[in-house]
């Protein structure tokens, strides 16, 4: 459970405040001439992000769950400090345990430009802090710090749904020539050309640090992704069978979005001595 009396130390009048959106379970708004986003404390989970005078660019689901202990369909999930299946335990949470419990929040700010909140959790000797920023682009930051004796390894994703017309109309650019991992098949394949989805796609491209866009003739926008810290990029879209099974997702909700995600997975992982830091991030924008 959150410790709600710390959290309107931090709001910013008309920038920065606190809302419950269920039962003991608190989101922080960000709005400025920019646009506006949305952060629940449970994950230090990005939830929205509209631009001025443009639609959502972040996807949440109608029926995502809003409770302690389970993760939010949609929006930016932070998968921490693992991505996917632990790779030694399988008994532990599939993407870490970051996402399903509550942050602490340690700090907010509101310039002309840009405002930002700040979110911190300690896990296993782990500190990881996260920064959501909002200006002419949405940035999401997560630093890790090993706060141990011994190195730890860390891994993860910024698992950004990105909200689109129709997933059959857009295209995706700039993974051209690049080797990813179909997860579905566990073949390596070679990108050929702009990626275009018409079924369940669950991709891991690799050594790529290059930035990724999303071409929507629908709704005559190009959605960029930049990212720092990560040498793989997740592309995700369940489809129709997987959404079908989804208890959090509606069924035609699969068509509303595509995962383009800022990944340290499989061998992009980091060996933190102690006291050192590695800082994974993605920026969003929208023109």
């Amino acid at each position: 459970m959150p410790d709600l009396a710390l959290t309107p130390a931090y709001e910013i009048d008309d920038h920065v405040w606190t809302e419950l959106l269920a039962t003991s379970y608190p989101i922080i708004h960000l709005s400025n001439s920019h646009g506006t986003a949305a952060v629940a404390l449970h994950g230090a989970h990005v939830i929205s992000y509209t631009p001025t005078h443009q639609k959502p660019v972040i996807f949440t689901s109608q029926q995502a769950i809003y409770h302690e202990g389970t993760a939010i369909r949609g929006g930016i999930p932070i998968c921490w400090p693992w991505f996917n299946a632990h790779p030694r335990d399988q008994s532990l949470p599939s993407h870490g345990h970051a996402r399903n419990q509550f942050w602490q929040v340690i700090g907010s700010q509101h310039t002309q430009d840009l405002t930002s909140v700040t979110l911190e959790i300690n896990h296993n000797k782990l500190k990881a802090s996260v920064t959501v920023s909002l200006g002419v682009s949405l940035e999401t930051s997560l630093t890790t710090i090993n706060i141990s004796e011994k190195t730890q390894t860390i891994g993860g994703a910024l698992h950004s749904y990105l909200s689109i017309s129709d997933i059959e109309k857009i295209s995706i650019a700039g993974l051209e020539d690049t080797y990813y991992i179909d997860t579905l098949t566990e073949t390596e394949e070679l990108q050929e050309g702009e990626i275009s989805i018409h079924e369940e796609v669950d991709r891991i491209y690799i050594n790529t640090s290059d930035t990724v866009s999303i071409y929507d003739p629908e709704w005559n926008r190009t959605i960029f992704v930049d990212k720092n810290g990560s040498q793989s990029t997740v592309i995700w879209n369940p489809w129709i069978e997987k959404s079908n099974n989804m208890a959090d997702l509606g069924d035609d909700e699969y068509r509303e979005f595509v995962c383009i995600e800022a990944a340290n997975a499989r061998d992009d992982v980091y060996n933190l001595e102690p006291g050192v830091s590695h800082t994974l991030s993605t920026t969003i924008t929208s023109v």
